[in-house]
């Protein structure tokens, strides 16, 4: 059969089939063997890729706790001044609980995937009347949930500032 279109001649041959049926001559798709090969790079790029893909995930769970924490941290110090009463901050598990006088003031989600250490051992701090701070804290974020490897610092010092460093993070 020769068809014609915009004055190009295409051939194209079928065959019948016992059943009749009309078939194309020519297998169209892929064999077996090209199809083995495809997935087969395939599984070696992802087994190149994977470790990255967990690092970044990590690194990305070990930046939000951190802001968390930061954020947590800035907002006792600003109610602690436009209340003028002390504001504690407290970290628990994978809580950052803000109290004024023994009542919650507000509640942070903190991811339990990344431990929290601090350096004084408390986990509570007091953000004062007077714009201090009772006692000065840095908090270190890990990477990993095993915590052994260090990832960003929060820290806040006895005027209230808060910092978040991110110097020999190993995510």
């Amino acid at each position: 059969m020769t068809i014609r279109q915009n004055y190009k001649e295409y051939t194209v041959s079928f065959s019948v089939s016992r059943c009749g049926h009309v078939v194309p001559s020519k297998q169209l798709g892929f064999s077996l063997v090209e199809l083995g090969v495809v997935v087969a790079i395939i599984g070696v790029i992802a087994t190149i890729a994977a470790p990255n893909i967990n690092r970044s995930l990590e690194s990305q769970r070990n930046k939000s706790t951190a802001q968390t924490i930061v954020a947590a941290m800035k907002e006792a110090r600003a109610e602690s001044m436009m209340r003028r009463q002390d504001v504690t901050l407290t970290l628990t598990g994978n809580n950052a609980t803000l109290t004024v006088a023994g009542t919650t003031l507000k509640n942070f989600n903190i991811s339990t995937s990344t431990p929290v250490t601090t350096s004084s051992g408390a986990a509570t701090v007091v953000f004062l009347a007077n714009k201090r701070v009772n006692p000065a804290s840095t908090f270190t974020v890990a990477c990993d949930s095993e915590g052994t490897r260090a990832g960003r610092v929060v820290a806040v010092d006895v005027n209230g500032n808060v910092s978040l460093r991110s110097e020999n993070s190993q995510c």
